[in-house]
């Protein structure tokens, strides 16, 4: 019986280790479906890519694919197994013009959207257990590179800008702080408290329903980040540790406006190439944040919308 149990508990500890994301380190360990991409780039004979193998994962919203990530040519290369062939996209990290990233407790996610080597505006999603978070560090750093060496000092004072966040949102104020890369500067920070909207269910019972989860705005010199709060679970008491973050370079924001949308609340609506649309539900106590934020967004990219 202790055999049996012990057996049991090493299938379970093999099919969790199943899941995590793996660096591939030889074009030997490359599974076989893959080997074509690095063969056709004459690769043998020169160091071998920074490679991860992302499996299949089992997430709320069903399977994800399985996906090889490769950094090689000044490009981050997505590989992926769909439909029973192996699809590859490459995006020059120049022209990626956002990118998102996802943590919810073990799941995980990195999204690219920009102009692939071909010209095609396209998006790719890599889906990843947390555990594996380390090993995408290199890509991080290749899509949000740090524009300068600064002092600590300077670092210190532009994280300073988020420490009136320290009583209202200390995780959020957490985020922002860490959300910076060296050189660039802090113009705007915006918090937005969870919104919720009162609704009458059956039996006369009142609830309330989810307008907007917290987030922060952080305007800086170089680029637009969006943080959200990954909220509650369905119970109340259940809060889940995470978080979503979208970073939008400034020189690929096409548009940026705001609007009323009733009951209290406004919308900041961004057009960001290629032809992604991106909302944002604030409460109209922000109106005067908001619209300044737009109007150096415009100023910014050259736009001439009055949003007085």
């Amino acid at each position: 019986m202790s055999e049996n149990l012990s057996q049991g508990t090493w299938t379970g500890a093999r099919q969790t280790m199943a899941a995590w994301t793996r660096v591939i380190d030889s074009l030997e360990n490359v599974p076989a479906d893959y080997k074509y991409f690095f063969e056709e780039r004459n690769i043998a004979g020169q160091s071998f890519p920074f490679t991860l193998f992302a499996p299949s994962l089992v997430k709320s919203k069903g399977k994800t694919t399985e996906k090889m990530v490769c950094d090689m040519d000044d490009a981050i290369h997505i590989l992926e197994r769909k439909d029973g062939q192996v699809i590859a996209k490459s995006y020059p990290y120049q022209d990626v013009c956002m990118l998102e990233m996802g943590s919810i407790l073990l799941s995980s996610w990195l999204t690219v959207s920009g102009i692939t080597d071909t010209g095609a505006a396209d998006t790719s999603t890599i889906d990843f257990n947390t555990s594996g978070f380390r090993y995408y560090e290199l890509f991080l750093k290749k899509l949000r590179p740090s524009l300068e060496d600064v002092r600590e000092g300077q670092s210190r004072a532009e994280q300073g800008k988020f420490d009136y966040l320290s009583t209202l949102n200390f995780k959020l104020m957490n985020y922002g702080r860490n959300s910076l890369i060296g050189g660039e500067t802090v113009r705007q920070v915006i918090l937005q408290p969870e919104i919720k909207k009162p609704v009458w269910a059956m039996l006369g019972d009142l609830f309330q329903k989810l307008v907007t989860p917290p987030h922060l705005t952080v305007l800086t010199s170089h680029e637009l980040i969006l943080i959200e709060d990954v909220g509650r679970g369905r119970k109340a008491h259940e809060s889940q540790y995470g978080g979503i973050w979208q970073y939008i370079p400034l020189q690929s924001i096409q548009s940026a406006d705001w609007s009323e949308t009733g009951d209290d609340c406004l919308t900041l609506s961004l057009t960001v190439t290629p032809h992604q649309t991106i909302e944002k539900i604030f409460s109209v106590g922000t109106q005067t944040e908001l619209r300044q934020c737009c109007v150096q967004l415009q100023e910014t990219i050259g736009g001439n919308q009055d949003f007085a």
